[in-house]
């Protein structure tokens, strides 16, 4: 039976879009690991007890588990409206760490999807 938990990750990416002044823009997490093998549902969400700061949970299905332990390589990507900050922190089941954010400005939609490498 699977179990929903924490996973564990290898490298993290953060951008924040500039979306006007005045307004809000909008962050994107990219966050690349290895988790056990038969695992699923990738999540990163945001930690709403983290204080000081952004901080963003990666988290996913895992199981059965299977012996011997073996892993497959992961991607999750996903968008979260606020203010800018220099700094978050991605948190998984192996560390913790603090990923300095890249700027763009929004500009076009086709821009956008460029600097993001989503295009």
């Amino acid at each position: 039976m699977p179990f929903y938990g924490p996973e564990p990750f290898d490298s993290a990416e953060a951008t924040y879009v500039w979306t006007g002044v005045g307004s809000p823009g909008f962050f994107r997490i990219t966050v690349k690991g290895h988790a056990r093998k038969f695992s699923s549902g990738f999540k990163i969400v945001r930690d709403p007890h983290w204080v000081g700061g952004l901080a963003f949970d990666v988290t996913g299905w895992t199981g059965p588990l299977a012996e011997p332990p073996a892993t497959t390589p992961y991607t999750v990507s996903d968008t979260f409206h606020g203010s800018f900050h220099p700094e978050v922190v991605v948190i998984g089941s192996n560390k913790r760490e603090v990923v300095r954010v890249k700027e763009i400005p929004f500009t076009s939609e086709e821009e956008v999807h460029k600097a993001l490498g989503s295009a």
